[in-house]
């Protein structure tokens, strides 16, 4: 579901509002999002190996904040009392009512400018363009947003803040999949996104012929999305919307569909013993086999043979 974002107010900016030291935000761009607030970081993920990928928890005192621009995207979330919050994010400035859980997101490359009621308690994300790049396949522009409610956001910065007391931290992959997680979320809910030349809205009719070829050719095999999208030449991103345009359905209900089609043809019109039928259809063993069978055809594989 698409968020909405808060109309534009000017109300409560005007107050003591340095112009020219907004302006001079612009010549401050920093690479490195927790520099430009150093005596706010309480703790965070500042050398651990997660590519494109940081966390941190600010907490600092009331008073005005003039924030440079940074290279990744910024997602914040409010951690503790509810605060009054007058933001400006590039030209946009709105005013709200900040409550615990609620996200404000900053798109790379925008100067901000905070100033808040309550002492600063906030989760903080940094996240790199290039991984919703990577996701889409093409240009993203993420919006601003001025406090929404988001409880997978909110998750995740949990996740992430807690993931520094363990070891899971110290591994490549758990910041991998997590960006690419949170890149997946913003797609979805934040962005606009300017797609590839050569992408439709739907699937043509050789694309479409195309993969159910290569599923039914080796329907044992695995088939995540990312290997689908990839026989058509899409991002996985943009592959699961025009998928969904063509088929009716996602990629998961569809394998799905394929594989107990075929399963029904093997018991029905064969004497091959159903952990074969299982394994060449896909299924790590004959009884998770059977339990798909039953909830799809509504009989048991062994009562459908028996009944043709």
């Amino acid at each position: 579901m698409q968020l909405t974002f808060p109309p534009a107010t000017h109300s409560g900016l005007d107050r003591d509002f340095d112009a020219d030291r907004w302006h001079a935000l612009a010549s401050g761009a920093t690479d490195e999002p927790w520099q430009t607030l150093p005596g706010h970081v309480h703790r965070s993920s500042f050398g651990r190996p997660w590519s494109g990928l940081t966390v941190w928890h600010q907490v600092g005192p009331l008073g005005d904040l003039y924030v440079p621009p940074v290279s990744a995207h910024t997602i914040l979330l409010r951690r503790s009392t509810p605060t009054g919050l007058v933001q400006r994010q590039g030209d946009a400035v709105a005013q709200t009512r900040w409550q615990p859980g609620e996200a404000v997101v900053v798109p790379a490359g925008l100067p901000s400018f905070w100033r808040s009621t309550a002492r600063r308690d906030n989760i903080i994300i940094n996240l790199a363009p290039a991984w919703l790049q990577r996701a889409a396949g093409g240009d993203v522009h993420l919006q601003s947003c001025f406090g929404r409610s988001d409880p997978v956001l909110a998750g995740f910065a949990q996740v992430l803040l807690g993931s520094l007391d363990n070891n899971i931290s110290l591994h490549p992959a758990f910041g991998e999949n997590l960006a690419q997680a949170l890149a997946l979320h913003l797609l979805e809910n934040y962005a606009s996104q300017s797609l590839p030349q050569n992408s439709h809205g739907s699937l043509s009719r050789r694309q479409m012929m195309r993969l159910a070829a290569a599923v039914a050719a080796a329907l044992h095999e695995r088939w995540p999305v990312a290997r689908l999208a990839d026989l058509v030449g899409l991002s996985p991103f943009h592959f699961s919307r025009t998928f969904k345009v063509s088929f009716g359905t996602t990629p998961h209900a569809w394998l799905n569909l394929q594989r107990m089609e075929a399963a029904a043809r093997l018991v029905h019109g064969s004497r091959m013993p159903l952990a074969d039928v299982a394994q060449a259809t896909g299924y790590p063993s004959a009884a998770h086999f059977s339990q798909a069978f039953h909830r799809h055809w509504g009989v048991t594989p062994s009562a459908y043979r028996r009944s043709n």
